[in-house]
């Protein structure tokens, strides 16, 4: 402020024209003083930019922090729930029990040298179902079996794949011995569990000193 005050006084005065080079001079420290006030401004801006930057990484940083805490495995199961009557088959025939889908896709059939899971009644084709296991669904599909491959009581297209939620009905082929409820099992898991138990397990064990 006392650099632009002296150049005011300087235009005002009735003095003899001075060189070119002092007015160069006085609007070389009025941009001085500029540049100074602006100089003044970009820290501040810094500071702010730092401030939020430094706010997104902390969450950014809980976020990972709590998704790598806890696991969750899901297993999918297959409820028998048919009232095991064997009278259009003609003969006695076992109830099957139920089935647990492992990870990855399946086979369900008749004829255990065919199929990944066996259901052995006679009204279930050799090779009937394909299952995939996903997150929040199981995935059918028919493979062209004689009887047929239901969701509920919609009947499946052979080769087109279905989503079965869990609590829904999944037949293949025999309302009274092959009738299922299926269920999503759902087991939280702590990976720093074991490694604190074999720490404490280190720790227990005698020293050789």
């Amino acid at each position: 402020m006392e650099l632009t005050t002296t150049s005011q006084s300087l235009s005002y005065a009735n003095l003899p024209k001075l060189p070119s080079l002092f007015p160069s001079r006085v609007n070389v420290c009025s941009s001085n003083s500029i540049n100074i006030l602006g100089f003044n401004c970009i820290p501040r801006k810094l500071k702010c930019n730092a401030r939020k930057q430094l706010r997104q990484f902390g969450a950014i940083h809980a976020s990972v922090a709590e998704s790598n805490s806890t696991n969750v495995s899901v297993t999918w199961l297959l409820e028998f729930i048919g009232d095991g009557d064997a009278r259009h088959i003609g003969s006695p025939t076992a109830k099957p029990g139920s089935l647990e889908i492992p990870s990855g896709a399946v086979t369900v059939g008749r004829l255990a040298e065919k199929a990944d899971m066996v259901i052995p009644v006679p009204t279930v084709s050799a090779v009937h179902a394909l299952l995939q296991s996903m997150e929040e669904y199981l995935v059918v599909t028919d493979l062209d079996s004689t009887n047929g491959t239901f969701i509920g009581e919609k009947r499946l297209r052979p080769g087109v794949a279905a989503a079965a939620s869990p609590g829904s009905l999944l037949t293949f082929g025999d309302t009274n011995l092959a009738i299922f409820r299926v269920a999503k099992l759902e087991k939280m898991e702590t990976p720093s569990e074991p490694e604190k138990a074999e720490a404490n397990t280190e720790e227990e064990e005698p020293s050789s000193s």
